[in-house]
């Protein structure tokens, strides 16, 4: 089907408001649907960005680092996809076939974000560690297919527009208590991104529920900010948070 929409004024502001089902069919160009999925199982008591268990609490941001990739099994000799951001924060993929218990290298050596990874070969055998020096930039438990992270950096010469988001907390018998933010790196017109710094926007507190907050926004994240979640809690639990929304052409 062959759509035209006028390409000033009104019309296409109205339009451009109510066009969510075209993204998803794919009929809007330069935009596209985008979510994420983040978990980590927790003990104890702490702070930490909502992503997969095992990494590190805080963020760390790459500045131009090439990832070496390894398994805890010799079995994981398949292909992981990754999502990053290159030197310019342009968006980019690769493949990488991993060689079980043998580090390997990304071809890339420019990595200034990683957004998500995958595995094509089906649930891994090991735990893959994505590092660059002494900081875990990405990983994934055994048994799992992508790297569970609820914190992307968004694309230069892109936007990334916020519709929905979510948070939940299973704790089982020790009650934890939980409170989780949607948190970006820009503040009053001020860019932190590569900093790390994340600022709170929004925040719930949840005790073994969830909470969703769907038709949210859409709230507008430019180019080269990061945004996620982050979670503070007081005992052991699994924490989730994710966002559905969609990217466009800034």
């Amino acid at each position: 089907m062959t759509y035209s929409f006028q390409k000033s004024g009104w019309p296409e502001r109205l339009w451009r408001t109510n066009n969510d089902a075209d993204i998803s069919r794919g009929n809007v160009p330069g935009s596209a649907p985008y979510s994420t999925f983040g978990e980590k199982v927790v003990t104890g008591s702490g702070t930490s960005i909502v992503w997969q268990t095992g990494m590190p609490n805080t963020l760390t941001v790459p500045d131009n680092v090439q990832l070496t990739i390894v398994s805890t099994s010799a079995s994981d000799t398949g292909e992981i996809v990754l999502n990053y951001l290159d030197g310019n924060l342009n968006q980019r993929y690769e493949t990488v076939t991993l060689d079980g218990l043998t580090p390997v290298t990304t071809s890339a050596t420019d990595i200034r974000a990683l957004n998500n990874a995958y595995s094509r070969n089906g649930p891994v055998v090991g735990t893959i560690t994505m590092t660059s020096g002494a900081v875990t930039y990405g990983r994934m438990t055994a048994g799992d297919i992508q790297f569970h992270t609820s914190m992307i950096r968004v694309p230069a010469n892109k936007r990334l527009m916020l519709t929905g988001v979510y948070a939940g907390s299973a704790s089982g018998s020790s009650d934890s208590r939980v409170t989780i933010s949607l948190v970006t790196s820009f503040i009053n017109g001020d860019s932190f991104a590569d900093d790390g710094y994340l600022h709170p926007v929004a925040a719930v507190s949840i005790q073994d529920s969830s909470a969703t907050f769907p038709n949210f926004g859409p709230f507008p994240i430019p180019a080269g900010e990061w945004v996620g979640f982050r979670a503070t809690w007081d005992k052991a639990t699994t924490i989730t948070a994710g966002f559905f929304g969609y990217i466009e052409n800034a």
